[in-house]
Order: structure tokens, then C-alpha cells, then sequence
């Protein structure tokens, strides 16, 4: 959890860990749901109706705990309450975006704090915060006219690597929008388990190999090495182990021109600790958002 100050610069508050039913939701790795949730109406008796067969099973929600944690951090560490929370997200395929945005809604309700209904993409905040999003004319402007500007498409490669695993995405932008073309999420490719793999004598050179395999499966593009990236967008905890650098390196100059020399080191240069790096540009994201609806009174208040 991170903070954006009004006078310009980030705070970091604090990272906790999630417990085992909070890592298994991330991963997928949910058992059958524990929640028994009754129909809402029964049309016979209370003594019927305790047996009444429309009744769906809901899995538990797990982000209570971690986020009355992180919320307890912030007041702590601000001294203040806290009024609003902003909640980020790498795209895990995993996870059903609208069931995830529900689960955050009902979690920050609980805990009396608003969230504007906001789970947004980690990238799609970094973009902007990191000055790499491209300028486009007005829609109705037309090339002839002398005030015609239209920068071109560029790439992104995001990187996220955690203890538990490892998602990354090429990302296409243009005119301020973005979209993801190929996406990886791996629980077998995360730092523990590639550790493990390297550890064991059988199986270190080809954990290298198979990780490289998925890497090129995500920046492939009809084999077009011409292309070029605009940058590398490295952040998780786990996101400076050299030993899968030295992997993505290799992938990134097999698949575009520019591989060995593209910027790899904005996102640290904007957090060093890369774990807090998501939190501090959805921080700036949200202040931002709120201050466009609010007015610049809101921003010289806040």
C-alpha cells in the first residue's frame, strides 16, 4: 500500500501477506465454495423454506482480512483515518475481473471506506505516471489540418515476478490507449519454484529453457523482429532476480530490434522497491481521478 502526497511525492506504507485462502484465490487454487448464500424469497412455509433448492454456493471472499490490515497500516502510519482506498490489479486471467471488483466493493464497504468501484490494471497506471503514453489530435481533426499530431504505436513488455509467481504481457499503445495483445500467468515460472528448479541438478538447465519458451510465447508477433519496444516495465518483488533477467534479456533481443538496448529501468527509477510500485501509481491514479471530478479546490485540499 502506498500513499500520494499533496506535495508531490509517495509514501509507502507497508506489504502484508496474504494468508493461504487469500494466495489460493489469487492463484486459482480455490477449493469448492464454503458459503452457503439461501434464495432471496420462498414462496411457502419458514419450515419449507429451510430446505428451499434454490440456494447457490458462494466461495469465501478472502480480502477482508488483508485489506483491513493494509487500511490499519495506513491510518498508523498517516494518522489519520483513511477515506477512500483504491485497489490495483495485474491482469490474472484467473480471476473474474467483475467477481474481483465485487469482492474489493464488499471488503472496503465493510471496513467504511470508499473505493469508486476501481480495480484497475497495474500498466494501465504506469503508463501515464512514467510519461509513456503517446499524443494524439482530437478525433474530428483531420490530417491536412496544420494542427494534425498523431504519435505512433509503441510497445510495452510488463514483467511481474513475485515469490509465488510470474505475469507478463505485451501491451500495444496508441493515442492514450492501451491494450494487452498476449498475456502469461504462471504459478510454475514464480521465484520460488524457478529457485527450486535451479537448485535441483536434473532439472537446471531445462527450467531456464522452459521459461524462456513461455517468455517468447508472450512477445511472438507473427515472427516480426523489426519491432521495437518503448520500454520494459519490471516491477514485483521478485522482479530484479537476475537469473530470470538474464532469460527475459535473451528473449527480448531474439524478438525485437532494439532488445539489447531498450529502456529497462523507468519503473525503478519511479519506486525502488518495485513491490510498491503498482500501489504508488494507482495512488497518483486515484488522487488524480478524484481531483478531475472535484475541482482544484479538491486538489489544494487534499
Amino acid at each position: 500500500m502506498s500513499g500520494f502526497l499533496t506535495n508531490g511525492s509517495y509514501i509507502d506504507i507497508a506489504k502484508v501477506e496474504g494468508d493461504a485462502t487469500y494466495k489460493a484465490y489469487m492463484l486459482d487454487l480455490q477449493e469448492e465454495p464454503t458459503k452457503i448464500v439461501s434464495a432471496k424469497w420462498c414462496p411457502f412455509s419458514e419450515r419449507i423454506c429451510q430446505h428451499w433448492p434454490l440456494k447457490n454456493l458462494q466461495p469465501q471472499n478472502p480480502l477482508p482480512p488483508i485489506l483491513k490490515a493494509l487500511v490499519a497500516a495506513a491510518e498508523s502510519t498517516l494518522e489519520t483515518s483513511v477515506k477512500s482506498v483504491a485497489v490495483s490489479a495485474y491482469d490474472i486471467g484467473t480471476i473474474d475481473r467483475k467477481s474481483a471488483k465485487g469482492n474489493v466493493h464488499t471488503a472496503l464497504n465493510a471496513l467504511g471506506v470508499n473505493n469508486y468501484n476501481r480495480l484497475d490494471h497495474v500498466v494501465r497506471q504506469l503508463a501515464p505516471v512514467l510519461g509513456l503514453q503517446g499524443n494524439c489530435s482530437e478525433p474530428y481533426t483531420l490530417p491536412d489540418d496544420p494542427t494534425y499530431h498523431r504519435d505512433p504505436e509503441q510497445l510495452f513488455f510488463a514483467f511481474e515476478y513475485t515469490r509465488d509467481s510470474l505475469t507478463a504481457g505485451l501491451w500495444s499503445e496508441e493515442c492514450d490507449v492501451l491494450e494487452m495483445t498476449s498475456r502469461l500467468n504462471s504459478v510454475q515460472f514464480g521465484h520460488n519454484a524457478m529457485q527450486a528448479c535451479r537448485d535441483a541438478e536434473e532439472s537446471r538447465w531445462t527450467c531456464d529453457e522452459e521459461l524462456k519458451a513461455a517468455l517468447r510465447s508472450v512477445s511472438t508477433d507473427s515472427g516480426r523482429r523489426e519491432r521495437e519496444l518503448g520500454a520494459v516495465l519490471l516491477f514485483g518483488e521478485s522482479a530484479l532476480d537476475e537469473a530470470t533477467l538474464v532469460a527475459l534479456r535473451q528473449v527480448l533481443e531474439e524478438q525485437f530490434a532494439n532488445g539489447d538496448s531498450v529502456d529497462w529501468s523507468s519503473v525503478q527509477g519511479f519506486s525502488r522497491d518495485l513491490a510498491f510500485a503498482g500501489s504508488r501509481a494507482m495512488a497518483r491514479a486515484d488522487w488524480a481521478a478524484r481531483g478531475s471530478e472535484h475541482g482544484d479546490d479538491y486538489k489544494k485540499e487534499l
